[in-house]
């Protein structure tokens, strides 16, 4: 039998699992939340990151005032007294756009530059995978069909294969 056994550094990203393997199911385990993490879970908090904060109230960088302490003092020259100013803001829907946008060198889920896996068993799994993606893209873009505002950020096609920046 194989010895899957490995012990975890610093795994800080994966809290919750055991430090320690001790089969392959825990091995599987392991390497489908790394995989997760640095793809679908990546493009998830990433892909929108600029739709959403270019509207800069929506998550000011930084914030020149505290907050109030009573709703009912708000104004609005308090509210852009407290937003930050246009040299901070454009700096941030900068930085932003640049983290946010498609990589250059991006490669989508489930393509590889390299022909890593030649074995006729490893390429069935990897047209698999593949079919299972461009089955989930359809189904994704079936369901945004005539929305105002369709959620695209999780297609499979925009998903990396790892992170890029």
């Amino acid at each position: 039998m194989i010895s899957y056994w490995v012990i975890l550094s610093d795994v800080s990203f994966l809290s919750g699992l055991a430090r320690e393997l001790h089969n392959k199911t825990e091995l599987i385990t392991l390497l489908s939340v790394a995989i997760f993490t640095s793809s679908a879970q990546h493009a998830a908090t990433n892909n929108g990151q600029f739709d959403w904060c270019a509207w800069v109230p929506n998550t000011p960088c930084t914030m020149r005032h505290p907050p109030p302490t009573d709703k009912d003092a708000v104004t609005m020259e308090m509210i852009m007294d407290t937003l930050p100013d246009v040299s901070q803001t454009c700096l941030e829907m900068a930085i932003t756009w640049h983290l946010g946008r498609p990589q250059p060198d991006a490669i989508p889920l489930g393509q590889y530059r390299e022909q890593y896996f030649t074995e006729s068993q490893a390429q069935e799994v990897i047209d698999r995978f593949r079919q299972e993606l461009k089955e989930i893209e359809e189904h994704i873009l079936t369901q945004n069909e005539g929305l105002e505002l369709p959620y695209l950020f999780l297609l499979p096609s925009r998903i990396e294969n790892s992170i890029t920046i």
